[in-house]
This record gives C-alpha cells, structure tokens and sequence, in this order.
C-alpha cells in the first residue's frame, strides 16, 4: 500500500520501522524541528531523523492547514498511519482517507493523553494496545484490532510505553494487511470510557498521608519523566523517585529510613520501599549508589 505516516516522538519510531518493511510511505509528516539541549540548538524530532536516514519525503507544518492537507493529497496515500503525531488532526483528513490510528490503551478505558501513566496509576492489571479509526470525538473512533497484555505490577511508564510501541507496531502492520485485503473491519468500542487526563505539576508531589502502595504506583507511572519530586528542608535534599514497591512496616510519614541498600519512607500505611532515583542535576542512580557517602539521610522528613 501507499501510506502516508504522521508521527512524531520516538514511540511511533516501531511503527515507521514496521509500515517501511512492508509498504511505500509516499510522505511523513512530522513535528517541526525544536530547540533541544543546553545549546536549544533546533532538531529534528525523533520520527524526523528517522526518515531521513530512511530517505523518505518529510512534511514539517505547524498545523494540519488546508495548505498541509493539499500536500498529502499530493502524495496519493491509500491510508494515514497515525502514531503520537501530536496535533489535531481536521475533519477533512480523516473523512478523506482511512487513518489508523495506534492507541496504547484498550478503548475506551483511558482516553487521552496519558494513557500508559493511568494505566499504572491505576492499577490496571492490563495494559493493552488498540487500533481506531480516528474520528471527531477524542479517542472515541470504532476499533479495528486490539491487543491485551498483562502486567507485572513493577513497570514503570517509560517500560510500559516502550512495550507498548512495539506491539502497537505489529497491530499496525496486521491491520494494513487486512485493509490491502478488502478485510480490514470495525466494531464500535464497547463500554464505559475512562479519560486519562494531562499530568499536572501536582501530580510530582507524594502525599505520605496515602497508602504505599497507591504511591508506588504514582512513582511508576511518572518515571523517568517527570518524576515525583520529594525535598528535605533541613538538609536542601531534592530528588526525584523513580521506581519503588510498598512493603509492610511503619514509620513517621515523610521520614527516611535506610533499608539495607534501599530508602524506606514513612506513609499512611505501610512504607514506600525506594530503589532508584536522582538528584537535581545528577543522573539516574540505584538507592544503593545514592546512599554512599549519604548516611545522614536516615530520619531526615520530606515531603
């Protein structure tokens, strides 16, 4: 087939990789390039540079304008690949062309634009990847294919997304197969819809006066990015908690312990049992790499 494919971050990059294998993209259309780094020295977003190693036709606007949607036309794609892109999409795309669309959620639950977050925050026993016609209404379209999986119950969202980038990208690949065959097919989405709405700064923020186990499940599904954030008045510490698991004790809330080569943190119930992490302006370390030299920590509060 010819496709046209709209993508943006490294998690449609599977995706590129799979529709290449198999079929012509006449055109990718991507995210302008942006300031990056220390330098904001401007580039290419992932799926970009992609395709130009790939030697395929890139389209850069800032939004999908009529001058845009004339350029696609132009390619004369059978059907639009949509993964992550990033912007709305206009009414008269996708009432011209199939777009296929690469959820990682299992429509209707979690809706949005932080599904895989939600999906550990949760506590989804599932986690899961769907195929939809876009439409109108966010996230709402009929369903082509769908694909479950279950979870562990220690990724952390940065897995979890990678996981489901590469199973997106085989739904993908045997959904533009069917659509060449004449058997591509569609159902409505059954059940009631869940949103898994934008993150906020306040979600950074733990409150020791809940659960450990609701908090781990926070921990994991904000890291790597952006992390939740705890601080210690008393010794200037910050630091962002990247991957945790509840444990049975008690402690003050708030208050560190030190468990072995762990940290220990004091909460509503239970403790939070901290493994990795990393200090403003450091790099991502184990517990274990953070408490040499940091014997001080034990009984310091944050919050």
């Amino acid at each position: 087939m010819r496709v046209a494919f709209l993508g943006t971050p490294a998690f449609a990059l599977p995706a590129l990789s799979a529709v290449h294998a198999e079929h012509e993209i006449a055109l990718v259309v991507t995210a302008p390039p942006r300031p990056r780094g220390r330098g904001q020295r401007l580039q290419p977003a992932p799926v970009h540079a992609a395709a130009d190693r790939l030697s395929l036709p890139v389209l850069t606007p800032d939004r999908l304008d009529e001058e845009a949607v004339e350029r696609i036309a132009a390619a004369r794609p059978d059907a639009l690949c949509v993964v992550a892109y990033g912007k709305i999409l206009p009414r008269s795309v996708f009432d011209r062309w199939t777009c296929l669309n690469v959820h990682p959620s299992l429509l209707p639950r979690h809706r949005g634009a932080a599904p895989v977050q939600w999906t550990i925050w949760s506590g989804d026993a599932q986690a899961g990847v769907t195929i939809m016609r876009i439409v109108q209404e966010l996230d709402s379209g009929p369903v082509f294919l769908q694909e479950a999986f279950d979870l562990r119950g220690d990724e952390t969202a940065g897995e979890l997304l990678e996981t489901c980038a590469d199973r997106g990208a085989g739904l993908l690949g045997q959904a533009l197969r069917a659509l060449a065959r004449g058997e591509l097919r569609e159902r409505p989405q059954e059940g009631a819809p869940t949103y898994a709405r934008m993150l906020r700064r306040e979600d950074e923020r733990l409150d020791f006066s809940r659960g450990a186990a609701e908090l781990a499940r926070q921990v994991r599904a904000l890291s790597p990015r952006p992390g939740v954030r705890v601080a210690a008045e008393e010794r200037g510490l910050e630091m962002r908690l990247l991957r945790a698991r509840p444990a049975a004790g008690r402690a003050p809330r708030g208050e560190l312990r030190v468990a072995g080569e762990e940290i220990a943190i004091g909460c509503g119930e239970g403790l939070l049992v901290v493994s990795a992490v990393q200090t403003a302006g450091g790099r991502p370390q184990s517990a274990a790499e953070f408490l040499r030299g940091r014997p001080w920590v034990a009984g310091l509060r944050v919050r």
